[in-house]
């Protein structure tokens, strides 16, 4: 019965669970995306390959579903989903325990070229595209004197600060933001960057989900992921030279996985 029990744990193996874990994906370009020419089920990104290397190793099945950031949250709130990949930030401890920690993340506010922003009070001077529902830092995103755009996403914040269009610059995951401004060739359009706040990309555990005993299981895996470096590969594939933010940012708090 004990060698039974270690094979039924072990990776590769379903019987120890016997489920599918659903789960949501951030729809922000890289993290997931529509696959180009394909159709709307086809999707790519660091979550998709982060997501299949998980049930490589593991045996286990996903159900995934890419919504906006708002919804990732909601759903982990509600238990609608069982676990999520996202920035872990205190506030989602209420409703999601944090499992494994993946990859270290940077949030701040990059700048178009000729603004300043040395420190946060030089944030109140700008009007800074926000994506809508994203969290950023908590004073940041609970301050109402600044000047906060909300825009769709990413690309769309990039884009209109790029341009000069009703924003001066773009506030969130700065790997990301870097990203989108080589991917539409506009390095010469931006300068500053302020660090408000780090974190990691962590395993979010819905404290509802019908599997949360089993949330141990899913964070051995990708313990495993982090510890042989193949998170950090997968997050540098898809974000090259912005990846070099993996030793360059601040040291993000201590993150250890869920129990």
């Amino acid at each position: 019965m004990a060698i039974w029990v270690l094979l039924a744990l072990a990776p590769g193996c379903q019987t120890a669970i016997g489920a599918t874990f659903k789960t949501n994906m951030i729809q922000f370009d890289p993290w997931t995306r529509l696959v180009a020419g394909g159709n709307d089920s086809q999707t790519e990104g660091i979550l998709v390959d982060l997501l299949d290397e998980f049930e490589r190793r593991s045996g286990y099945k996903t159900e995934r579903t890419m919504v906006p950031y708002a919804r990732v949250e909601q759903n982990l709130e509600n238990g609608v989903t069982d676990f999520s990949l996202m920035a872990w930030g205190e506030a989602r401890a209420r409703y999601a325990e944090r499992g494994t920690c993946l990859v270290p993340l940077a949030f701040g506010v990059r700048a178009r070229k000729n603004f300043r922003i040395r420190s946060y009070d030089d944030l109140y001077n700008i009007r800074i595209g926000t994506p809508r529902g994203l969290k950023i830092d908590p004073r940041y995103d609970v301050d109402t004197a600044m000047n906060k755009q909300m825009v769709l996403d990413y690309t769309t914040g990039v884009m209109m600060a790029g341009l000069g269009r009703d924003v001066d610059a773009v506030a969130g995951s700065l790997s990301t933001i870097n990203y989108l401004i080589a991917q539409n060739k506009m390095q010469d359009r931006f300068d500053e960057t302020l660090v408000l706040n780090t974190t990691h990309l962590a395993v979010a555990f819905s404290r509802k989900s019908p599997l949360f005993t089993k949330r141990h299981l899913v964070n051995r895996i990708f313990d495993s992921m982090e510890q042989d470096g193949t998170a950090r590969a997968i997050y540098q594939k898809w974000l090259g030279v912005q990846s070099h933010q993996l030793k360059d940012e601040a040291v993000a708090s201590n993150c250890k996985s869920g129990k």
